[in-house]
Order: C-alpha cells, then structure tokens, then sequence
C-alpha cells in the first residue's frame, strides 16, 4: 500500500468519523474503544504488517473525527436565556450584515446580558433580524433589546441545524437596538470587510438594478438584491450556481486569467503562479469570508489538476482540503448546502471532466464551447442528486442555458471587477468599464429569462437519500471501471513502445 493511498485512507476515516457522529450519538467508552484500540495494533503490528497499521491508524482518525464533533457542540451560555423574557444582550457585530431587499441579519457575537438586577458575561452568538436601516457595521457594539427564542424549523427546511453550522443557537427579531461603540472588531477584518463595501457602493454607483445586483451575486456571491423573480429564472435555467462563488465559479477565473497570461507567451508554471495570485487577491477583495475562502481552495484545487495535466493526481489535494475544512468546522459536512455543492462540483470538474473530454475527443474546440459544455456536464452530475434532494426542482435546459451564458461569464467579471476596482480610486474613470460589463449582464439577464421562459425548461423532481445514495454508489463504480481501463491503455501503449 502507498503512502498516498494510506493519507487518502486517514483523511476519509477522519470525514467518515464526523458523518458518523453527527448522524448518531456515539457512546464515550465506544470512542475510547477505537482510538485504544487503534493504537495497540499499530503498536503490535508496527514492523510486521503495514496494511494492518494503516487500518488501525484509520481507527485512530475516525475516533479524531467523532472527537471533533463533541469538541465543537458547546452552544454557550447565551442559548441559556432563549425564551426567558425580555433582556438586553450587548455583544459585537461577527461579520458584515445579510442585506437583503427589506431586511438585514446580524450575527452577533454576545458579551454580557443585561438584566433588572444586574450585569453578567455570557457566551455564544446571536442572529438579529431588524430593518434594512440604520446600517451596521462589522465591529460595532451594539445593545440589542428583546426576547430571544430558539430557532424554529419551517416548511421542511431544518433552520436549527442550517444556524447551527454558525453556532447559532438563538435569534432575535426587530429588537431595539442602540450603537455602544464601534470599530471594534479585528484590524484586518475591517479592511477586508471595508474593502469589499467601498467595491459594492462603486458598483451601485455606476450600475442600475438588476445588473448591480447580478454583478454583485457574480463576482461576490450577494445575492441581496437579486429579485425573487431573477432568482426562480436562474433555477428555472439551471444557471443558479452562477451567483452561488463557488470552486466552479473561481476555476471559471482561474482559466481566464490562464488564457490571458497564455497570450502573453509566460511559460505554463508562471501562468500558473500568477492564476493562482489572481484568485487570492480576488479572494481578498471579496472579504476572504469562510465560504469564499473555501471557493478559492477549491478553484486552486482545479487550476492545479489542469496544471498537472493528470485530473486524478488532485485526488488527495481536494480530500485533504475537505477534511482540512470540515475539522475547523464539523457542521458544514451535513449541514451547510454550499460547502456540499462546492465540493462535489470541484470534484465532478477533476474526476468527471475527463470522461467527457475522451468522449468528445473528435468534436472542435468552436471558441471554448467543448471546454464549457464539458465542466457544465461534470460539475452539473455531481451535484445533481444533492439538487434534487434539497431543492426538487430538475432543468433540461441547464446544459444549452450554460453553453450560452458562460461563454461570456468570464469576461462579465472581468469589466465587473475593473468597474469596481477601478471605482474605488476613480469613479469617473470606471465608467467605461461599468458601460461594458452593463452590455454584458443586459444580454446575460435577457438569455435567462428566456431559457426560464421555455416550456419545460424545468421540472419537479424529488429524490430522497436513498436514491442520492444509489447514484453517487453508481457513479463511483463508473469512474473506477473507467479509471481502470485508462490505466491498462496507459501500460499498453507504453509496452507497445518498448
């Protein structure tokens, strides 16, 4: 056994552990278990059977991965109080507001309760949903008056676990609030956070609505102010991953920018380097946020596959990059929608692409199309299951709609990030560039709209887990049958040549 496939073993035991966990209780004394356990073998078998250490390794990892759920579950004291009556929390703004097109949420990261006999500290964090003004700022302090509640599941849709992958465990809805201080928060967070406001405000200077709001949910993921009737058109068209700025979305960027640098005649490593320095510095001007943070690891994670020339040689890169994010946050791995989507798409683009790249290995390049219909294709099966388990919901006009449109996408972000970068210093100066990236949105919006508008253009479909299951199962087996003959050509064709 490789040392490759041992770390790919230990990273899935690991993710394996915390599925486990967070799906049913594990008793402490079982979890001893494993990890004593784990260690005697590989203590006993340690010069004498390698697989047999490697398996009681992967024991010691999934003990470590059902741990890192129960270090993670502590809720604070602040979840104390729901339902105990009117109070006043004084705590601190944890990130920039949720705005949306009536309302904005806060997470709050709580300090102490006021109550009529007094003061004492408490812990944990809140969400505050309260008008769309007075506008508040990440790092304020603020005095928050109230009842908080648990939050409450609705519609089938599990609200408590979605807040819980933040560690919410209470809400608050149109308190009172007074502005203690401000400019509290972390140095750097103000200037990321700062930075990412001051290229939304130049946006909505040089942008009307819907573009504005399209630009903003492209090249930010804000879906703010984006109305509900754009919103059922890009579901409609199979197009929502668009605003979504996921791995797939920063690939797009990273491959734009590889083609440009590719015209400058940079050798292939520098082409890389720079896509790469390309999308932390996008990652930067977007906030670095957790979610887009994980984009942009999985964007690099896609750059590097085109890069090795080998989609399968990023194999134990993209696991350990999951693991890697689900042990800072173990909530994500069942409950955060986003990391889910992101992960697979990124993996459907570096194990499926390659399956239809030989499919279509005799069909013309016609200006980037082949590229576009076959990372639609991949990413759009690997997420498919999840999409029809979440959202219910089945395009048949995704595969054209995205043929169309992500032609002129990575341009779109292009004059879109110029017309704000540029906007910050110079607003007069981003004119023209906001001019063109409107001409490109205008048509964008327009082609979604009519795809959405076409009879059947999509259809309800609701898999439960199971099927997922099945399909997933179905689809792995695919890709190691095709795998397997790849590599039997591979050794042929190199017999051949000896």
């Amino acid at each position: 056994m490789t040392k490759s496939k041992i770390f790919l073993y230990l990273c899935l035991s690991f993710i394996i552990g915390v599925f486990i966990e967070s799906l049913v209780r594990i008793p402490l004394v079982v979890l001893w278990g494993f990890f004593v356990l784990g260690l005697i073998g590989a203590a006993v078998f340690w010069l004498k059977n390698r697989k047999i250490v490697a398996a009681a390794f992967c024991l010691i990892f999934l003990a470590l991965g059902v741990w890192r759920v129960l270090a993670s579950q502590s809720a604070g004291t602040l979840a104390q109080l729901n339902g105990q009556g009117r109070l006043s929390i004084i705590g601190k703004v944890a990130e920039p507001s949720d705005r949306r097109q009536f309302s904005q949420k806060l997470k709050i990261e709580a300090q102490s309760a006021v109550f009529h006999f007094g003061q004492a500290e408490v812990s944990g964090f809140l969400l505050v949903q309260t008008d769309l003004y007075p506008q508040f700022s990440y790092g304020d302090i603020l005095e928050i008056s109230g009842q908080l509640k648990e939050p409450e599941n609705f519609n089938d849709f599990d609200y408590k676990s979605y807040l819980a992958k933040s560690d919410i465990y209470s809400v608050i809805s149109n308190p009172e609030i007074r502005v203690v201080a401000t400019g509290q928060g972390s140095r750097i967070k103000q200037a990321l956070f700062g930075l990412k406001q001051k290229y939304e405000e130049a946006i909505d200077s040089l942008l009307p609505e819907p573009q504005a709001g399209f630009l903003a949910g492209l090249n930010l993921g804000e879906k703010r102010q984006i109305s509900p009737e754009l919103s059922d058109a890009f579901a409609r068209s199979g197009t929502s991953h668009i605003v979504a700025l996921s791995g797939y979305n920063i690939s797009i960027i990273a491959a734009f920018f590889m083609t440009i640098f590719g015209w400058l005649m940079l050798r292939r490593s520098l082409r890389f380097w720079l896509a790469v320095l390309a999308i932390v510095f996008f990652t930067i001007l977007t906030g670095a946020s957790a979610s887009v943070t994980r984009a942009a690891i999985m964007g690099i994670l896609v750059l590097l596959a085109r890069h090795e020339g080998r989609m399968y040689n990023v194999r134990n890169a993209l696991v350990f990059a999951g693991a890697a994010m689900i042990y800072l946050n173990p909530k994500i791995l069942l409950f955060d929608i986003g990391f889910q989507l992101s992960f697979l798409a990124t993996a459907g683009l570096i194990w499926l692409a390659p399956v239809f790249e030989k499919w279509f290995a005799g069909a013309p390049k016609l200006f980037g199309l082949k590229e576009i219909l076959i990372a639609t294709l991949s990413a759009q099966l690997a997420v498919l299951p999840l999409l029809l388990v979440y959202f219910g919901r089945l395009s048949l006009i995704s595969p054209l709609a995205n043929l169309v449109i992500l032609l002129f996408i990575p341009l779109t972000m292009l004059f879109g990030f110029l017309a704000g970068g540029v906007g910050i210093l110079w607003l007069a100066g981003a004119k023209i560039f906001g001019w063109l990236a409107w001409i490109f949105l205008t048509g964008e919006i327009a082609a979604i709209k009519f795809f959405a508008g076409l009879p059947l253009s999509s259809v309800k479909m609701h898999w439960g887990w199971p099927i997922a299951i099945i399909y997933y199962l179905i689809l792995i087996l695919f890709l190691y049958r095709f795998y397997l003959r790849q590599k039997k050509e591979i050794l042929v064709e190199q017999w051949a040549e000896d």
